[in-house]
């Protein structure tokens, strides 16, 4: 049996297996490979496992985490005896730990803004005027490594998960869920432990006149959604009465309406200085700007009962979920200074590389059709090339978002160091966001190298030993048999929850940016001025009666293990990022598998036969075709100023498009980089050029899978961007013949169809029965006699019945082409045979089949280094 990998770079392979082939028909199957023969076209190999059907979700998905080796057990009893032990209804907080910490609880107004549906809230703020006219802002991040002590069993699976893995519909959690959802979250209205970085401000926010750091007590006044501060800070009711509430211990609570006034107050403090932090980024440190007000990379899928996808859009951009973001990186910056001023050899930090200007080859491209120059030699002059593209304003949103996704997808990733393994400080900036030391700080609950980050904070403020100041709570941890396992895997809300439950999608903080820009290189930073505000003296935050740094224990980590723990972190969250696009394409696919949208797309570059077309609503690139294999044109003939029944019905792919029709006297011409289409009688000229916009309709057939579900195809609906953008169903009824019969006779025969397909589909009989079971009726005009085997006379009216089928297109009876597949495959079969010999004569050490190989080898090399060759010079001229 021959199966078709998932992965196209796989050829086929061969397996024997004592199933039947009709048990291993359209099924995802785990297969192992055991060797390739010499001689062989494929490789050999055994089947495992069956996953289950094609096209199936949960398959689908099982499938998607081997490929991406996710394999992530229940946590252990060990690390589950890492837990604390909770007595009565709830947890509290000791009072020794209340003794030791910056009780917040009373005089500060803490909230929290997340996503809908967000349970593991680990970043909350405040703003604070004090009476001198100075500002207080505060970031309060929850303490984890109370919990956690380094080392410990449950320490050492969080490192070796890396960080929780967020699916569209499910999550695999770094932390056991009592702590991930209950204990560490910082939800509303209950006392929480926190890590808190506290500055103190000029009245007008352009200084930070000091910088407190520690452990602290607070109490979230309010677990928000940015719908709800967004509706704050614009005067309107934050909650809807018309909603229920979110499920106990999930953000998105009613705000108490006598808070609204003050929450609205603090946002509108934050919002300030939100703004020019990011002004001073961009102005100072050449920060890029890659957001949009549609952030098509980020979709927000809503399930029905049977968890498919039932509706798909983009998570609309506000500000506030830039303020959030600012407050985020400003807090990571101050922290990965004070780090790696008290550890220079082993602070974790954060660093965007720089990339050469020619990955940007593309974008510059696209660039010069829009009449842009682009310079790229710098984080600042990228920034402003962008800029300048958008000010421009002459193609709108739409372009801006596809100029926005070509410059993200010319970056590299960004990557954790330890600071001991570089050579300068030249290789710790994160150029994209224009910071000179960077780390991540603000989400300790889903990353695990923000627990390291913490735990460097906390001995570099501390004057306790590190070998003691990381043992965790002092609470009982005995074997917890009577707690349930925390399973890996939570399944997210469905459509009665308003959305795809935990929008984990919808970065937070520094990652909103930091995901946006992914690792951006070629940005160089320019110096600090001597008035920014980063520029504080990080030591303010050690406080009273503190220890110097120098005297501070280093025997929490080792540079070789801070390298080590950075290597597992690149690597998880590389797979991470690569699961959570794969799945994101998969229920893509999943939903326009029974539905289809209309909306707008960019022209990339254009070709003989179609388009290559950017959808930003979706961030998907892929081919628009206007003509079959044949080369026959196949559109609304309206574009080209028919009329709508000109032509003749489209083939097959062709069809869920409403008003296309196969114009046989058609033509794509390509001159250029414009595409040009002529129609004989057409009044309406009709051309494509890169940047153009243009209305597509989106669908995905799954019956033409083969192994890896498809994309969703593209189509042409008209040119120019249409005011209407519609979703429509896929149902039943829109399967209907196009043209009415000719006839009586051909009108009953289509009724009879009709009620073929019609029982076919209620039976679930294949397409291919229902057609082959039509008995077809020719009318025969001239009657069957025959004499002496020859045709003898002519009559009328006789009508003779026979069974026959249906033939599709360019379809032809496999017999016909024998000849023609032998010959093929005999001349194959010569050459692998030469191959062969000529190999396996250099193996047995003849000279001249050595030099053969060489020269052939040689050859290609030369002929790929040529081509590169006239790839520059015709860039340069």
């Amino acid at each position: 049996v021959l199966v078709i990998p998932m992965d196209v770079r796989v050829p086929k392979i061969r397996i024997r297996t004592r199933m039947g082939a009709e048990r291993l028909l359209n099924k995802r199957i785990l297969v192992e490979v055991d060797g390739w023969d010499i001689g062989s076209s494929y490789p050999k190999g055994h089947a495992v496992k069956i996953m289950g059907d094609i096209g199936n979700l949960e398959t689908e998905i099982s499938c998607l985490l081997i490929e991406h080796g996710i394999d992530l057990p229940p946590f252990s009893k060990s690390a589950l005896a890492c837990l604390p032990t909770i007595e009565g209804t709830a947890w509290q907080i000791p009072a020794h730990e209340i003794a030791r910490r910056r009780d917040l609880r009373t005089s500060h107004r803490v909230f929290s803004v997340d996503p809908a549906g967000c349970q593991d809230i680990d970043d909350t703020m405040s703003a604070k005027v004090l009476p001198n006219g100075d500002i207080e802002i505060g970031v309060h991040i929850a303490d984890v490594t109370h919990f956690v002590s380094h080392n410990s069993a449950l320490d050492r699976e969080a490192r070796f998960r890396g960080t929780t893995f967020y699916l569209v519909d499910r999550r695999f959690d770094m932390l056991p869920s009592l702590l991930s959802s209950d204990l560490c979250s910082l939800h509303g209205d209950v006392d929480r432990l926190a890590v808190s970085v506290i500055w103190t401000m000029s009245s007008d926010l352009e200084s930070v006149k000091s910088c407190w750091y520690g452990r602290s007590i607070i109490r979230n006044c309010a677990a928000m959604l940015y719908e709800q501060a967004h509706k704050i800070l614009h005067d309107m009711p934050p909650d809807d009465i018309s909603k229920p509430p979110p499920p106990p211990l999930t953000a998105g609570a009613p705000v108490r309406a006598h808070i609204i006034p003050e929450l609205k107050s603090d946002l509108s403090i934050l919002t300030t200085l939100a703004r020019k932090l990011r002004k001073k980024r961009e102005d100072i440190g050449g920060a890029v700007d890659l957001s949009s007000g549609d952030r098509g990379s980020e979709l927000k899928f809503v399930f029905d009962e049977r968890g498919n996808p039932m509706k798909v859009s983009p998570k609309s951009e506000m500000e506030i979920h830039h303020t959030i973001a600012e407050l985020m990186i400003f807090a990571n910056e101050y922290v990965a200074r004070r780090i790696h001023q008290a550890f220079p050899d082993i602070a974790l930090l954060r660093n965007h590389r720089y990339v050469q200007e020619d990955r940007f080859e593309e974008l510059e491209a696209t660039l010069k059709t829009a009449g842009v120059h682009f310079d790229g030699r710098s984080n600042k002059a990228l920034a402003d090339t962008l800029k300048a593209a958008k000010l421009g304003g002459k193609y709108g949103a739409i372009v801006d978002s596809l100029l926005q996704s070509l410059a993200t997808r010319a970056m590299s990733e960004a990557q954790y160091i330890c600071s001991g393994a570089q050579q300068g400080d030249s290789g710790f900036a994160h150029y994209g966001l224009g910071i000179d030391k960077y780390t991540h700080f603000t989400s300790p609950i889903r990353r695990y190298a923000d627990v390291v980050v913490h735990r460097e904070l906390l001995a570099a403020i501390s004057d306790i030993p590190q070998s003691t100041m990381n043992v965790g709570s002092t609470i009982d941890r005995a074997m917890l048999e009577s707690l349930p396992d925390s399973k890996t895997m939570t399944l997210l809300g469905r459509a009665e929850d308003g959305g795809s439950g935990d929008d984990y999608s919808d970065l937070d903080g520094d990652e909103l940016l930091d995901s946006l820009i992914e690792g951006a290189s070629d940005l160089a930073l320019e110096p600090k001025k001597a008035n920014d505000a980063t520029s504080t003296d990080l030591s303010s935050g050690l406080g009273q009666g503190r220890q110097p740094i120098e005297s501070i224990n280093h025997e929490l980590y080792q540079t070789s293990q801070v390298v080590k723990i950075c290597e597992r972190l690149n690597h998880m969250n590389r797979i991470a990022k690569l699961s959570s696009m794969d799945c994101q394409r998969l229920f893509l696919s999943l939903y326009f598998q029974h539905n289809t949208e209309v909306t707008s797309g960019v022209v990339l570059s254009t070709r003989v036969n179609g388009l290559i077309v950017y959808v930003p609503k979706f961030d998907l690139k892929g081919p628009l075709f206007l003509s079959d294999r044949n080369g026959k044109l196949q559109m609304d003939p309206t574009i080209v100023g028919l009329t709508p029944d000109s032509g003749l019905p489209p083939s097959s792919g062709f069809g869920i498009v409403e008003g296309c029709r196969l114009l046989p006297e058609g033509k794509c011409v390509v001159n250029g980089e414009r595409l040009d289409i002529s129609v004989r009688g057409g009044s309406k000229t009709c051309s494509f050029q890169p940047l153009d916009v243009v209305t597509v309709q989106l669908s995905c057939d799954l019956s033409e899978m083969s192994a890896r579900v498809p994309l969703p195809r593209l189509h042409l609906v008209a040119m120019g961007q249409k005011a209407a953008i519609a979703t429509k169903t896929i149902t039943a009824k829109d399967v209907q013949d196009e043209e009415a019969p000719a006839d009586a006779t051909d009108a009953a025969a289509a009724a009879a169809s009709r009620d073929i397909i019609s029982n076919c589909s209620i039976s679930n009989a294949s397409l291919f029965q229902a057609l082959s079971s039509i008995k077809v009726e020719a009318n025969l005009n001239v009657p069957l006699r025959y004499h002496n085997g020859e045709k003898a006379t002519k009559g009328r009216g006789r009508i003779t019945k026979f069974p026959g089928r249906i033939s599709f297109g360019d379809f032809k009876n496999p017999d016909t082409l024998k000849a023609k597949q032998d010959a093929a495959a005999q001349a194959a079969s010569e050459a692998a045979l030469q191959r062969r010999s000529l190999h396996t004569q250099a193996a047995q050490g003849d000279y001249n089949a050595t030099k053969q190989i060489e020269r052939e080898a040689t050859a290609r090399m030369q002929r790929l280094a040529s081509e590169k060759r006239q790839a520059r010079r015709r860039k340069a001229g």
